[in-house]
């Protein structure tokens, strides 16, 4: 699957060479004090998140397609290895996602996951928001039934989000209410709507000319389903060459 990707972004590359001026690749880190991922804690103890992006954009049009893996620092474990492709017109947004999963959420398995998105940026000056509707279609995404003749059904596990961020000079502030509509063991919901992430996301942006980012943050997080909440900080540092 990420040769897929790979060769997608190539063949999209190669398309568009002329207007090289126009695209763009961006790689960083990330380092927090713990791992978070829609509201649930999949590590508890300090991580690294090295990625790398390829972008193109022009009017109202971009691309992207990127790579990044997520380690434990504590115990050298890797957690993900997430690959993606994403196109946006007008405020739409699709993206397709490769998820391989280290410890897979607590599923067990090594299995990759793959996951579809539809983005929308809502047209409003006032109130720079979007909203996402995000399914895994394929992969170990199962929830497990009781009737032995068909012990497992595919979930379509499913994540709902909205996003709300605010930026005044190099402040951020940022604020995030995600959602489950539906049965998932993936989102440990027995059955209906339910909230599981709350978020609010504080930060502060060092730059250094127009390619070096220093992005610092504070986050805390509430996940109503669980009724846990977490604090975390961290930091990352970027760099992005025009091609």
């Amino acid at each position: 699957m990420r040769r897929l990707f790979v060769c997608a972004a190539i063949l999209f590359a190669s398309a568009f060479g002329v207007a090289a001026q126009d695209w763009s690749v961006s790689a960083g880190s990330e380092v927090s004090t713990q791992y978070l991922w829609r509201g649930f804690d999949i590590a508890q103890s300090p991580t690294i998140v090295p990625t790398v992006t390829l972008n193109y954009e022009k009017d109202d049009f971009s691309f992207e397609a990127g790579y990044c893996s997520i380690t434990e620092l504590q115990r050298n474990h890797y957690l993900e290895m997430d690959a993606w492709a994403s196109v946006t017109y007008k405020g739409i947004t699709f993206m397709a996602l490769e998820q391989g999963l280290g410890n897979n959420l607590g599923l067990g398995g090594y299995d990759d996951n793959f996951e579809l998105t539809i983005a929308y940026e809502l047209p409003f000056e006032f109130l720079p928001a979007s909203i996402s509707w995000n399914t895994f279609v394929a992969g170990d995404d199962y929830n497990l039934q009781a009737d032995f003749s068909n012990p497992y059904k595919r979930a379509f596990s499913s994540y709902i989000e909205l996003d709300v961020p605010f930026e005044y000079n190099n402040f951020s502030v940022d604020a995030t209410v995600g959602a489950t509509p539906f049965r998932s063991d993936l989102y440990e919901n027995e059955g209906g709507f339910k909230f599981l992430n709350l978020s609010l996301k504080a930060g502060y942006k060092l730059t250094v000319g127009d390619s070096f980012e220093l992005p610092l943050y504070a986050q805390f997080t509430r996940n109503p389903l669980t009724k846990q909440n977490y604090f975390l900080l961290g930091c990352a540092v970027n760099y992005t060459f025009n091609l």
